[in-house]
């Protein structure tokens, strides 16, 4: 029996930007293939469960999270581009009013269900930019590779 892709994507983007703590991420189970793979600029995980620890994890390494969903583009039935923002203070490096804007390549199999989802944002500036240290590194990188007129 396949399932309507478009709801199992609004789905799992509700669960993705809920920061509840005590939400219910068995609900991947219906979302997700057990072989999932999830992908962005920090790490690479792979099988639902890793995920699970994954969604639990981002509660409590990023505090007041907040995930805006700007856009969703449609490239056929199995795959979609998603645009989201996210914010929030990341704990772990005692960083506040963090943010980066970022676009989802998510994919579904032939029942339905998310197979892949990988994640493209700016690590320099997204991330590294924020430290005193390799932040002026990357600034000044980027000022020396700006087109110059």
């Amino acid at each position: 029996m396949a399932i309507d892709a478009a709801a199992t994507l609004q789905d799992y983007l509700a669960l993705w930007a809920d920061p509840s703590p005590d939400r219910d991420l068995d609900r991947l189970d219906g979302l997700t293939t057990e072989s999932i793979v999830f992908r962005d600029p920090i790490q690479e995980v792979h099988g639902r469960d890793g995920l699970k620890a994954l969604f639990a994890d981002s509660h409590h390494s990023v505090a007041d999270s907040d995930v805006r969903i700007d856009g969703i583009a449609w490239v056929d039935q199995r795959r979609a581009f998603v645009k989201w923002h996210y914010a929030g203070t990341i704990r772990r490096l005692s960083l506040p009013n963090w943010s980066v804007t970022g676009m989802s390549d998510i994919r579904f199999d032939e029942r339905g269900l998310i197979v892949k989802h990988e994640d493209h944002w700016d690590l320099a500036s997204g991330l590294f930019e924020h430290f005193p240290l390799i932040g002026g590194l990357f600034r000044r990188l980027r000022m020396r590779l700006r087109l110059k007129r």
